[in-house]
């Protein structure tokens, strides 16, 4: 008899089984009624939830969250964000959070995907500083996982450094300035 669950349930279920591979890895998960939370438990890690919203599940570090509706998709994206190939981003203007995104190492470098807009992408001149402001991105990164397989077999052409890891990759979090938006396709200018 075919499961009756939700696609938003089978991408809970289907996050605790891939994670579940990881046996003794320092993650715990935390069950909820419709929910789970992935905590690492590791100095400086950022937890991950994973919510059943019906047909989509969501899936949400700090402010950032996407929706899928295909349950291994999900998964695999919780994985990636316990690896050092995906990072989160937080973009503010002024203090103010503008855009959150998730960037994954690929060959051209760190490419942002999955972005979440907190001013309209679409309207150009919120986007511009005011005197005395400056665009500020926290980045969070954390190696709690290794990836499924070696990275070059997912990514062909990519550049890593001598302990097989990406360039740039750092664990924690940092803050970097500059004068311009850089979230993924942000404006129309």
């Amino acid at each position: 008899m075919e499961s009756m669950a939700s696609n938003g349930a089978k991408g809970v279920l289907k996050t605790i089984e891939l994670l579940s591979l990881y046996e003794g890895s320092p993650i715990e998960i935390e069950k909820r009624d419709s929910s789970i939370k992935i905590n690492p438990l590791v100095e400086d890690g950022f937890p991950i939830m994973v919510y059943d919203e019906g047909e989509e599940t969501m899936i949400a570090a700090d402010r950032w969250h996407t929706h899928y509706d295909d349950p291994l998709q999900v998964a695999f994206c919780a994985l990636w964000l316990l690896t050092p190939f995906y990072r989160l981003v937080h973009e503010m203007k002024g203090g103010v959070l503008v855009a959150a995104w998730i960037e994954r190492y690929e060959e051209t470098g760190w490419e942002g995907f999955e972005p979440v807009f907190f001013l309209n992408p679409e309207h150009g001149e919120s986007w511009d500083l005011a005197p005395g402001e400056k665009y500020q991105r926290r980045y969070a990164q954390q190696a709690v996982l290794p990836p499924p397989k070696p990275y070059p077999e997912f990514c062909p052409g990519v550049v890593l450094d001598e302990d097989g890891l990406p360039l740039g990759w750092r664990h924690g979090s940092w803050v970097e300035t500059g004068e311009r938006a850089l979230g993924p396709k942000t404006t129309t200018r």
